[in-house]
């Protein structure tokens, strides 16, 4: 069995992870070249999801015979969705590897924007000491959190704002109940818990049924007082609506991980938006133990695979 691995991070801890297990049937490439002269040949291909392109997608339709399983080293996978996937190759991700570290960060903005933080930090820079803020400060506590999208990550996210005392509304196409969850509803409903959400936090895949889906008129069904986080993908958010809400005072804050478009160019006018912060799509990095966690993942799905046994983590595209 030979296994193709093009790592664009985690390369070290994956070949330390790996190498033990596949000895000289592990096969490390670096970049289209070099992966064009190896996959023929291979049974697996380990990647991260932006490295399948249309480029990689036709290489595997007309070279990769044998390959019977692709393990994206991502949780997203749009690329391999819009690129498309031979039939007869399974597709897994990379499972709940960066689940609790883009929950930390999605609450961290949370906290940060009811706090007001972007406010403080203006006036610490301006030597203001300003504490007419008081007046905006908000917590968790009590208030009323709408995850959309209820994986791993969105479960994450619901077990820390619960344990600030918030109550979580789980909006998902199946709605199913969930114990991390006050209610779950589909997300169908969403305009009708928009308005009595105190923060909306997107945590579910884009596809053509998500592109967009909060929007002005969303916009308009939140209170003034309600914060956006959004640590999935840029296109769920509308950029243009998002920035004339917060610059018309129409939500209190907004939290990205992620934008649209990405990467945000230097002169984008969301840089200059009032109430908002951006990160530069870094919710997952935890550094070296987030390496060896997703490591870890991948090298058990390469014994299972090995072993003929069920893989873990298989998506549907």
């Amino acid at each position: 069995m030979r296994v193709v691995l093009w790592a664009t991070y985690a390369k070290p801890e994956l070949i330390g992870r790996l190498k033990p297990i596949l000895t000289d049937d592990l096969t490390v490439v670096a970049d289209f070249n070099e992966f064009e002269g190896a996959i023929a040949d291979a049974d697996a291909l380990l990647c991260p999801d932006p490295v399948y392109s249309a480029q990689v997608a036709q290489a595997l339709r007309e070279r990769a015979k044998r390959l019977r399983w692709l393990q994206l080293l991502t949780q997203g996978f749009e690329h391999a969705q819009a690129q498309g996937v031979p039939a007869n190759i399974t597709v897994s991700n990379a499972g709940d590897a960066y689940s609790p570290a883009v929950a930390m960060h999605a609450v961290t903005m949370l906290l940060a924007l009811q706090r007001r933080f972007p406010v403080t930090q203006a006036n610490q820079m301006k030597g203001a000491w300003d504490r007419s803020v008081s007046a905006q400060l908000s917590s968790p506590a009590g208030a009323t959190i709408a995850i959309l999208g209820f994986g791993s990550i969105g479960q994450e996210i619901a077990r820390l704002a619960r344990a600030f005392g918030a109550k979580v509304i789980a909006l998902t196409r199946g709605a199913r109940p969930h114990e991390l969850a006050d209610e779950s509803l589909p997300i169908a409903e969403l305009h009708v818990v928009l308005p009595r959400a105190d923060a909306v936090v997107l945590a579910l895949p884009l596809d053509s049924s998500t592109r967009h889906l909060i929007g002005a008129n969303e916009f308009a069904l939140l209170r003034k007082n309600a914060i956006l986080i959004n640590i999935s993908r840029g296109g769920i958010v509308d950029t243009a609506a998002l920035i004339d809400a917060l610059q018309s005072s129409a939500i209190a804050g907004a939290g990205l991980d992620v934008t649209d478009p990405e990467p945000l160019p230097a002169d984008h006018p969301l840089w200059r938006t009032p109430n908002l912060i951006i990160s530069p799509h870094v919710a997952g990095a935890v550094g070296k133990a987030g390496f060896e966690r997703l490591a870890d993942i991948a090298a058990k799905n390469v014994e299972r695979f090995r072993a003929g046994q069920p893989l873990a983590h298989i998506i549907s595209l």
